[in-house]
């Protein structure tokens, strides 16, 4: 049989060069779809999580933390505790535009979910706590929250002797503010959600709909580049940004604490997982449905002078909407939401 002559004149045989050709090009694809999925598997997997050296998880500390988080000895009137605006069943956020205070006192934002709360680099709407253990203090001295302080706290609570036999043997002490921080924020680091429809899609475990899966490319294509600031396995960046919801606004934002005029009315972005039931949305709640926050994102915000030049119009058709909405339904996770373990302890 003849073959091909090369310059080396060597014979290889045409159907032998297409096999190789066909084998190659096969390995080829497998190597790009496995480093696809190994890319897809890596950006929605759970990320570790980090803890304090010397406040490592135990299920001691969890006990005494949860405890704590239900417990309106937080309050200066005993009138609510942390759980109080942090509703378990709709992903630790609450279903008021402002959660009301010590002696009803309205609040100033609205509430955020606490899901994942422990994979966030830096806490409240505005960033500006570095740590989960320094923001329980925030609430508890803010006078439309708490009201309170922590030493008071921790003397009330000396006094309770279920809290001393917990504190000592969770952290070998008597439960101060060392204590009362550092069990709060390991009981918040067992706050995770990732059993969602989404997530078991991910795994390979059930299907979308047909509607879902536009919603989804949408989502993460070009059309929408939700994911740009809505990415990653808690489907947010953590950006501090401004996304153009009003010309003015009555919350400074970030400037708060910055008091840059640079940060004015620049807010955390927040997690979209469990979006479903953590209305009504943005900042200052102002948003009731999730087809508000869509139709505000597609219309490309307001004008401020600090909006991110992402936020532009998007052009989505109505059907593109409503899967864009079904999509994000995807990412509420029922498994969490009646969760026992996450039972008020004083119930």
């Amino acid at each position: 049989m003849k073959g091909i002559v090369l310059h080396s004149n060597k014979h290889i045989n045409l159907k032998k060069k297409g096999v190789v050709i066909g084998i190659l090009a096969l390995l080829l694809f497998s190597c790009l779809l496995s480093k696809k999925t190994a890319f897809i598997s890596k950006e929605f997997s759970l990320p570790e999580m980090v803890y304090e050296t010397e406040n490592q998880i135990t299920k001691e500390r969890i006990a005494l933390g949860k405890k704590l988080f239900f417990d309106p000895v937080f309050s200066i009137d005993s009138s609510i505790s942390c759980a109080s605006c942090h509703k378990p069943k709709y992903a630790f956020s609450d279903t008021v535009k402002f959660s009301p205070g010590v002696f009803n006192r309205p609040g100033i934002r609205n509430t955020p979910s606490l899901m994942n709360i422990g994979f966030h680099p830096y806490f409240l709407r505005e960033g500006s706590v570095p740590t989960i253990e320094m923001q329980a203090l925030i609430p508890i001295q803010e006078k439309n929250e708490f009201a309170h302080n922590i030493v008071e706290i921790s003397k009330k609570i000396q006094q309770i002797p279920e809290y001393v036999t917990m504190s000592k043997v969770a952290y070998d002490r008597e439960p101060d503010h060392y204590v009362i921080t550092r069990a709060l924020g390991v009981f918040q680091r067992t706050l995770i959600s990732k059993s969602s429809k989404f997530d078991s899609y991910m795994d390979g475990k059930v299907k979308l709909t047909k509607s879902e899966k536009n919603g989804m490319a949408i989502f993460f294509g070009e059309k929408g580049n939700c994911s740009s600031c809505h990415g990653g396995f808690n489907f947010t960046s953590y950006k501090l940004t401004n996304n153009g919801l009003n010309e003015n606004y009555e919350d400074v934002g970030r400037m708060r604490a910055t008091k840059d005029s640079a940060d004015l009315s620049i807010f955390k972005t927040p997690s979209l997982r469990n979006i479903e039931v953590t209305s009504p949305y943005m900042h200052d709640g102002s948003m009731v449905s999730i087809e508000e926050v869509v139709s505000h994102y597609n219309s490309g915000g307001k004008n401020h002078v600090n909006k991110d030049s992402l936020i532009k119009p998007l052009h989505l058709s109505n059907s593109e909407k409503a899967d864009l909405v079904l999509f994000l339904k995807t990412l509420t996770d029922e498994v969490l939401l009646t969760n026992p373990e996450y039972s008020d302890p004083f119930e």
